[in-house]
């Protein structure tokens, strides 16, 4: 991070291994290294074959397809998701096809696809400033990091935006023109601030990386930036009549972003506090964070390095829990930039060991695998985990088990042995030799597809598993099934009005006429009186008291309770359609009153 030169390493220092050993590469075709690379292979098609994409995104795909059935383009729906993003996501679902399983297997292999082309072309930037397997290492832990992204994570604006941001960086360090450099990194990460406009949180994270590694480089590339964005934002209000609209709306309908109320600071502080539990329960390789650091500061030379090293640490989850508090609903996918910057910390301190002292951090790589085999087991616990007091404890054992890494890496200095009558010095790292790369990243692949299992916790709010990959797959057959439902009730073809959330629209697939598919306006709460005045809420009203509404209306009523919403609406709902009683349906079929 801190000591990184500015120019390639010389080709003596290139996998080093420490202080008068030769040269050594990080070796993949050893047994160590299959296993690793045909176990990792392995998890990740399992997991693209079963986990499919969270909800958000099937609300997202539907909006995309129902209103694209009508002739709407992406510019002009709403998703509840910028401009640069909904565009991605319809490019990408434009390129499957078949079932929707299918479709989602297809998106989730093209989002490896995305994650293998970031790490590879960070791998190759990083080749250049650093010795060879530390880049190896930090590239391919940031893109397994991605590639193992919880299924709430994977493809939401969050996770596309750290893939950019990735590529912002290796752009940026990776190219020796330095003008050239910053007008090609520039490009990715203003896109990365417009997936989702919160997401200049993981683009400031990417410039402090840069800036932290190269000054000049990283000032020019913040201007260039500012310029890109907005460039980009002004082509985005130009495509699309309603983006400023929606912009402008959107924070009435959230109403616990920060500075829509009172900021209490002490519950604010606990709020954060079980957030990084509950993310930590999440993506255990986040624990690993405080013995990573000890460890890579440990390497520094000067007093300096190893201040600026924490200091730049420090900051980067400081930036990454600040996009967290400052939105306020404290959803996970919200922090899914702390685990990688976990990770790839991770990744460098390893390679920075074995450069230094010959030999892994044992104590650290065990401790990723007891993490990763522990983390799923927690289902079975299932509520009322202080995720805060165990995410406490873990990160105190990560900085433990670096502490012990260094003490045992000393104790095997040359000196220590030469300290005895007739013993002879050691090559630093002479036993260490015994452990191949291979295997501390085989403990971190098992860190990381901890999210994979059945049990693995999906949504975790302050000690409760709320949901786990398999009830959530449950969730969504049970949701298929009630679309089916709805559709023999319906005649082929028509089109209909959504009062559903998006999940059961995406697997109702008709079209509808509306711009905004689900009226995403009505769904909040009376208190915030502010709503029903807003134009994007009188659009969606227009959608239904239109002189030719929809023939029939798709109804969910746990989402859309006609008793908690504004009583106007409601009215004008009632007066519209004729929804028959749910008597334990998900969904209802009501008709236009004619």
């Amino acid at each position: 991070m801190t000591d990184i030169s500015t120019a390639s390493p010389p080709t003596a220092e290139r996998g080093r291994t420490g202080p008068g050993t030769a040269p050594r590469r990080l070796r993949l075709t050893s047994p160590a290294g299959w296993t690793t690379i045909v176990t990792t292979a392995a998890l990740l098609i399992h997991t693209t074959l079963t986990a499919g994409v969270f909800l958000d995104i099937r609300y997202v795909l539907a909006a995309l397809r129902t209103t694209g059935a009508s002739g709407i383009s992406p510019s002009e729906t709403f998703a509840h998701r910028p401009f640069f993003y909904r565009w991605t996501i319809h490019a990408l679902d434009s390129v499957t096809g078949g079932t929707d399983a299918v479709r989602e297997a297809l998106m989730r292999s093209a989002g490896l696809a995305l994650c293998a082309a970031a790490g590879l072309l960070l791998h190759h930037a990083l080749r250049r400033r650093m010795p060879g397997r530390d880049a190896l290492l930090v590239a391919g832990l940031t893109a397994l990091t991605l590639a193992f992204a919880p299924v709430i994570d994977y493809l939401q604006p969050e996770w596309f935006a750290l893939v950019l941001a990735a590529v912002a960086v290796a752009a940026a360090l990776g190219v020796r023109d330095r003008s050239r450099a910053v007008a090609l990194a520039a490009l990715p990460l203003a896109l990365a601030v417009l997936m989702k406009y919160s997401t200049a949180g993981t683009a400031a994270m990417a410039l402090l990386v840069v800036f932290a590694v190269d000054r000049a480089r990283g000032l020019l590339l913040a201007a260039a930036t500012a310029v890109g964005t907005g460039a980009l934002f002004a082509f985005s209000a130009w495509s699309g009549s309603r983006e400023l609209q929606w912009l402008r709306d959107m924070p009435y309908i959230n109403a616990h972003a920060l500075g829509n109320g009172p900021v209490v600071l002490p519950d604010l502080l606990l709020r954060t506090v079980y957030y990084l539990g509950d993310r930590t329960a999440l993506t255990p390789v986040l624990a690993l964070l405080p013995g990573a650091l000890l460890l890579f500061a440990a390497t520094l030379a000067a007093r300096r390095q190893r201040v600026e090293a924490a200091l730049v640490t420090l900051l980067l989850v400081v930036l990454g829990l600040a996009v967290v508090v400052y939105q306020g609903n404290w959803f996970a996918y919200h922090g899914e930039s702390l685990p990688v910057v976990a990770a790839a910390l991770t990744g460098l301190a390893i390679g920075r060991c074995y450069g230094a002292h010959g030999r892994p951090p044992l104590c650290l790589t065990v401790l990723a695998l007891l993490y990763g085999v522990l983390a799923p087991l927690l289902a079975f616990v299932r509520a009322d985990v202080d995720t805060a007091a165990l995410a406490g404890l873990a990160w105190a054992a990560a900085l433990l088990a670096g502490a012990a890494d260094l003490l045992r890496a000393r104790a095997d200095r040359p000196g220590a042995a030469a300290d005895l009558p007739g013993a002879k010095a050691e090559a630093p790292g002479a036993r260490g030799r015994r452990v191949p790369v291979a295997l501390p990243v085989l403990a971190l692949v098992a860190c990381l597809a901890a999210t994979v299992w059945p049990t693995s916790g999906v949504r975790i709010v302050e000690g409760n598993i709320v949901t786990t990959n398999a009830e959530l797959t449950e969730q969504a057959r049970s949701a298929e099934a009630a679309a089916r439902q709805v559709d023999a009730e319906l005649p082929p073809g028509a089109p209909v009005l959504y009062l559903t959330f998006g999940q059961q629209a995406y697997y109702i697939g008709r079209p509808t006429a509306c711009r905004y598919p689900f009226p995403t306006f009505f769904n909040v709460p009376r208190q915030l009186t502010e709503v029903p005045s807003l134009e994007s809420t009188r659009e969606n009203v227009r959608c239904i008291t239109q002189e030719h509404p929809a023939a029939y209306a798709v109804y969910q009523p746990s989402w859309l309770s006609l008793g908690v919403i504004d009583p106007r609406i409601a009215a004008d709902i009632r007066r519209t359609y004729a929804c028959p009683a749910p008597r334990g349906r998900q969904l209802v079929v009501c008709r236009a009153r004619r």
